[in-house]
């Protein structure tokens, strides 16, 4: 494997589920040593608990209430809560053996990666956020961290991926707030953005068009914020202009036992489109799914990421592309070096037994660098009364999303999101304000899964 020559030091954690959870590490220098320890199922579980109830709705509770509770009463609304809670889940996830490694580490002043491939038990922990050491020094400050792949996710994939070195100069494609059909808010579905956010989604996608550093086709530059954006107009962008990268923000959903299902949202029905994820029925008075309507919203899986309209005998799976009956995910959306997808828990992959979802279907279909988030994303109109420095209104949900967009444009995103996520890190201690909270800047995740070349066995 040629990946990371003359990068800084890295550790390479492990994790897997199996009756108790088990965590590896290694020092990936010589000699090269492996450690592995089984963690204490109590106290994982609950420092697991204080963290769903930090992150999750509670029975009965609606997720827009559960997310204003997060911010008031959860672990995440108060700096001394806040810490309590990291340390709860440090103690749970990282062995003394490897804290002490970190410390010393720490105290050399070197920059270092952590390279996590979790478990489903530990899919959602903030790494970034565990404490080193008892001064609160937090792990983001001395390293940089991204998930890795598991390894048969690069031995099966169908389109290797492209170096960024090759595909910098190329143009970017931005899907910003799709416009969602009507019957899509019976499911809780709405635009994403306000008035102040699409401003700055605008002037963001306006400077990187003059500098053709963004475009759709070669007689337009972007799609509309909040207008339709369908699967169809997806693949002629993705296949008439070769691109650099491509930036999604809006509505992902998945169940999390059901690999396949995580779906982004477009401006599809049932009749309109063909497709692998069944259409989002509404609920009759009896609580049961009503019958299928026409007008019914059809999300855009993951499943269809992979198998593109393979699967299909409805002649509408193929004429809808102008493409034959066989067409696999990686020749209708044929993806860039690297994709930001912002929304709600994008990286659902990793809880799953299987991991599968809209992150690995991404780079099975030639993706170097995905970056999403391993939990549900307040909306910036959580925060329209929460103060700011400037007494513009607080959009920390967009400044995230841009801060993101930014870091992609560079050479070495993870570490450009790391220093991001630093400046965050020190604004919340100072300040204790909600438009610091880690709820926001620490749900990022990086899944990078660069080409692998082979070589001849010593």
């Amino acid at each position: 494997m040629t990946e990371d020559v003359g990068a800084p030091d890295q550790l390479l954690i492990r994790c897997a589920d199996a009756g108790a959870t088990y965590l590896s590490w290694t020092w990936h220098r010589p000699p090269f040593t492996p450690n592995a320890k089984q963690l204490n199922p109590a106290h994982l579980a609950a420092a697991l608990d204080l963290l769903d109830h930090a992150l999750d709705p509670i029975t009965g509770e609606k997720t827009p209430d559960a997310i204003r509770r997060a911010l008031t009463a959860g672990g995440f609304g108060d700096r001394t809560i806040e810490r309590r809670m990291a340390a709860t889940l440090t103690s749970a996830v990282l062995p003394e053996a490897l804290l002490k490694e970190l410390r010393q580490h720490g105290r050399s002043g070197r920059q270092f990666v952590v390279r996590v491939t979790p478990s489903p038990q530990l899919a959602r922990i903030p790494w970034e956020l565990l404490l080193v050491d008892s001064d609160d020094l937090r792990l983001i400050e001395i390293a940089s961290v991204r998930y890795d792949p598991p390894a048969t996710v690069h031995a099966q994939r169908s389109v290797s991926a492209p170096r960024w070195s090759g595909a910098r100069g190329l143009p970017a494609l931005f899907a910003i707030d799709p416009r969602l059909p009507l019957r899509a808010a019976d499911h809780g579905l709405s635009q994403t953005l306000g008035l102040e956010a699409r401003r700055r989604f605008a002037a963001r996608i306006e400077l990187l068009a003059d500098s053709g550093r963004a475009r759709y086709a070669e007689d337009e530059t972007f799609w509309p914020i909040g207008r339709d954006v369908t699967r169809n107009l997806l693949h002629r962008a993705l296949t008439m202009v070769p691109r650099s990268r491509f930036f999604y923000f809006g509505h992902v959903s998945a169940a999390r036992h059901e690999p396949g299902s995580a779906s982004i949202h477009l401006s599809e029905t049932m009749s309109s489109v063909w497709g692998m994820a069944a259409p989002l029925t509404r609920i009759a008075a009896d609580g049961t799914p009503a019958s299928p309507h026409p007008d019914d919203h059809r999300p855009f899986s993951a499943l269809d990421l992979l198998l593109g309209t393979s699967q299909s005998q409805d002649p509408l799976a193929w004429r809808q592309f102008g493409a034959d009956a066989s067409a696999l995910g990686h020749q209708l959306w044929p993806m860039p070096a690297r994709v930001a997808l912002i929304a709600c828990e994008g990286g659902v992959d990793y809880r799953s037994a299987e991991t599968f979802g809209l992150v690995m279907a991404i780079i099975d279909s030639g993706a170097e660098l995905v970056t999403t988030t391993r939990w549900t994303l307040p909306s910036d109109e959580v925060f329209v009364e929460a103060p700011t420095d400037t007494g513009s209104p607080a959009t920390p949900t967009t400044d995230l999303a841009l801060a993101v967009d930014s870091a992609h444009e560079t050479d070495n995103p993870v570490v450009e999101w790391a220093a991001w996520q630093r400046q965050q890190l020190e604004r919340w201690r100072m300040t204790g304000a909600l438009v610091h909270s880690p709820v926001v800047w620490a749900s990022i995740t990086h899944t990078f899964a660069p080409a692998r070349s082979r070589t001849p066995d010593a």
